[in-house]
């Protein structure tokens, strides 16, 4: 695989701040965390086709969410 040289630089700045040691070490840990993120796509998709064009209902004693929170969620940044 060839990284950009800025691809390179945010790899090592990533591999010290994890404190892996080594480039295996650092696709082992991407390769985890696509894994999970692969997970839960795949466990929303389910919850989207089991509900199919409904929207899934919320836990006993939890409102749904209204347009001002979500707009006010929209505007945080990170």
């Amino acid at each position: 695989m060839r990284l950009r040289p800025d691809e390179l630089a945010e790899l090592e700045q990533v591999m010290q701040t994890l404190d892996l040691h080594s480039l295996s070490d650092a696709l082992r840990e991407g390769l985890r965390l696509l894994s999970r993120e692969a997970t839960e796509v795949a466990a929303a998709q389910e919850i989207r086709d089991f509900y199919q064009e409904g929207r899934a209902p919320t836990p006993a004693g939890v409102l749904p969410v209204t347009a001002d929170e979500l707009a006010a969620t929209d505007e945080i940044e990170w």
